[in-house]
């Protein structure tokens, strides 16, 4: 790792660039046990030694060690709730559809953004997603702390987290297959027909790649693949735009 780092900072350095050793950060990924039993170390870079992080920030993302995203949602609650408390202070000098546009324009946009990364998360962090959107809802229509939101809810058409969290990772995997890029993402997905030598009668389905591990289920190629299989044929065919508005009015029949 020294190595290649001193080799990037050469190649910078002869492009008229320099890395702020000072934001630099370090972090290792793996399972809770892999964490635990790892023996402490430490990794030279120029003038700085950088210790492994708990967390790191990456583009608006917080990632921990273990990928579980709590971090992440608990720093989209904190941001979001000082958010609609603010909101909800000046609601009544403003009116009732410019206090919508700014909920889903500073609250709903926070939430959605790479829900197709930490959506795979635990159903805690759903639940705690969730309480946001509750909360959201009850400022745009003026409801007290306690009042129950379902109906309003309803009235915004609003998805739960969960099925937001599929229909981002539907339609990201679907854009993926239909134009052949990223190529990093099109390249995980092969049917069954390109992965088996005999024929089924499930050849048009997506390949599931074999987890060795239970968190194995949480990667993007499975849960996207496993969420295409679940739809008609035809439908996975659409063009990206149709594909987009059939498989969310699909997922929402089944809330």
């Amino acid at each position: 790792m020294e190595v290649s780092l001193t080799s990037l900072d050469g190649w910078f350095r002869a492009n008229a660039l320099k890395v702020n050793t000072t934001k630099t950060q370090l972090i290792v990924f793996g399972s809770r046990q892999n964490l635990r039993n790892m023996a402490d170390f430490t990794v030279s870079f120029r003038d700085s030694e950088l210790v492994p992080c708990a967390q790191v920030g990456n583009l608006g993302v917080v990632l921990d060690g273990t990928l579980s995203w709590d971090d992440h949602v608990s720093d989209l609650s904190r941001r979001c709730t000082g958010l609609l408390i603010g909101l909800s202070q000046i609601r009544h000098y403003i009116p009732d559809g410019v206090i919508k546009i700014l909920v889903i324009s500073l609250v709903m946009s926070r939430v959605q953004y790479c829900l197709t990364v930490y959506g795979n998360g635990s159903q805690k962090n759903f639940d705690r997603i969730q309480k946001i959107l509750n909360f959201a809802a009850r400022v745009i229509f003026g409801r007290r702390k306690f009042d129950h939101v379902s109906d309003l809810r309803d009235q915004l058409r609003w998805m739960t987290p969960k099925t937001m969290a599929d229909f981002q990772t539907l339609v990201t995997a679907h854009k993926a297959i239909q134009r052949g890029e990223p190529e990093v993402l099109a390249s995980m997905f092969t049917s069954n027909s390109d992965a088996r030598a005999r024929s089924t009668r499930q050849d048009h389905l997506f390949h599931l790649p074999r987890p060795r591990l239970e968190t194995g289920k949480r990667r993007f190629a499975y849960r996207a693949a496993t969420l295409l299989n679940t739809l008609p044929r035809e439908l996975v065919q659409l063009p990206p735009t149709r594909f987009a508005r059939a498989s969310k009015a699909r997922l929402v029949q089944r809330i």
